[in-house]
This record gives C-alpha cells, sequence and structure tokens, in this order.
C-alpha cells in the first residue's frame, strides 16, 4: 500500500512538471518578449490603413490603364484617419478617383477615400477636398493635385474617361486623360482652360504676365500646366504688398 501510495505521488509530480514546462514554452523569454512587445505596436497603429476592400485590377491587358502616370506601384506618404503613413506602395485609379495600396501579403486594400486628407506620389501632392466647403459648390469633390500652394493657389482634377475599341474582334479598354485647372482667387476658385481666361483673372497684370510667357518661352497650348503655374507664381509676385 505504501509502494503504492509512493508511486501515485511521483507521478502526480511528473505531470505537474511537464505542464509547467508547457505553459513556459507559450510564454515570451526576456529575450523575444521586447520584439513582439514592438511589432504588437507598430502593427497596431497600420491595422486601420489594411482594414479596407480587396480591390480587383480591371482593363489590365488593355494598351492604357486608369491609373495615373504608371501602372506599376510607387512608393508614397500617405495622411489616412489622421495617421501619415510613409513608403507605402500605392496606386491611384484616375477612372474612379480611388487609391489603392499593397498589403503585406501582397493583396490589393482599397483605402476609404473619405479618411484621407492628403496622399504624396510620384512628386505630385493630391488632397481631397470637399465641394461647398474646400472648394466651389459646382466643382467635385475628390482628390485635386496641387500644383502651386501660394496666395493664389492652383489645383488640378486629373480624370480619365474609359473608352472601348474593336480590334481583332477583342474589345480593347482606353482611358484619355483631361486635366481640369483651378485658381482660387481670394476665397473663390476659378476654372481655366485658355490663355485668355488664365490672363483675365489678373488685369492689372496682363502685359507683365505675357511677357514672363515669351521671355521663358513657355507655350500655352503645348505645356498649359507649365503656363498656369508660371502665371499664378508671377502674379503672387507683383501683387505682393
Amino acid at each position: 500500500m505504501r509502494i503504492c501510495t509512493l508511486v501515485i505521488f511521483f507521478s502526480f509530480c511528473l505531470t505537474l512538471r511537464s505542464l509547467a514546462q508547457e505553459v513556459a514554452a507559450t510564454e515570451p523569454s526576456k529575450e523575444t518578449a521586447y520584439p513582439i512587445s514592438l511589432y504588437k505596436a507598430a502593427t497596431s497603429q497600420s491595422q486601420n490603413l489594411y482594414n479596407g476592400r480587396q480591390y480587383y485590377v480591371y482593363d489590365n491587358r488593355s494598351e492604357e490603364h486608369q491609373f495615373f502616370e504608371f501602372r506599376k506601384w510607387h512608393n508614397g506618404v500617405i495622411m489616412y484617419d489622421g495617421q501619415r503613413f510613409d513608403s507605402i506602395p500605392m496606386l491611384y485609379d484616375i477612372f474612379k478617383d480611388e487609391v489603392i495600396i499593397k498589403h503585406f501579403n501582397g493583396d490589393h486594400i482599397l483605402l476609404q477615400s473619405e479618411k484621407i486628407d492628403y496622399f504624396y506620389v510620384d512628386n505630385h501632392t493630391f488632397e481631397r477636398l470637399e465641394a461647398g466647403k474646400d472648394i466651389s459648390e459646382q466643382m467635385r469633390t475628390g482628390f485635386y493635385d496641387v500644383l502651386y500652394n501660394g496666395k493664389t493657389r492652383t489645383i488640378v482634377r486629373r480624370v480619365k474617361q474609359r473608352q472601348e475599341k474593336i480590334v481583332d474582334k477583342m474589345v480593347i479598354a482606353l482611358y484619355p486623360q483631361k486635366n481640369n485647372f483651378f485658381v482660387r482667387k481670394g476665397d473663390q476658385y476659378y476654372g481655366v482652360s485658355s490663355k485668355k481666361s488664365a490672363f483675365n483673372l489678373f488685369p492689372e497684370y496682363k502685359r507683365e504676365l505675357r511677357k514672363v510667357l515669351k521671355d521663358q518661352k513657355i507655350k500655352y497650348r503645348k505645356n498649359r500646366e507649365v503656363a498656369i503655374v508660371t502665371i499664378v507664381e508671377t502674379y503672387d509676385k507683383l501683387a505682393r504688398p
């Protein structure tokens, strides 16, 4: 009877030791606890960024594409839900006016546009502006490329339209791009298309503005974007008190 009791006691001790080893194995050691805590802190900040719907690339075999500048991923900066994220692989779908980022696992994540304050990619800064609040009521809410951020601001709405053509009985998608320019003078935004409409915004300096374009050999029709920015920037210098 005594021997049986001893056997049971030692068996119980071995079971407790085994359980203790299992618990110790599941708990992080002192060497790994700190890196794990850093990882959790970093990922907790980015969880909201990668919490969007999956984006599926359409018309990926077409000659033209729906994205800004390039079809390939480019690292950029984004201000999302009040937090800034750097070196984020992203695409800007101009046709749908949507921003897409690449998840760690390779998935394409569609961000919520209303949570984006701005994003910077390919040396362009896009701000999300709301009609009737940040811009005029007749302008469309969405992302605008900030070309010149002086006292007299210059922005452009870059859009693409989807068109189709049939080649060898196959439907090919085309995405011609159109740029709509706006200049803020005072508290009002004005649409600018022709050279005349640009000069009419600053009637008191027409002669000086024409001279600047001529001296710098800027042809309005060939390079409208540079011409508009040059006109507005020159006006700010001339009108400076």
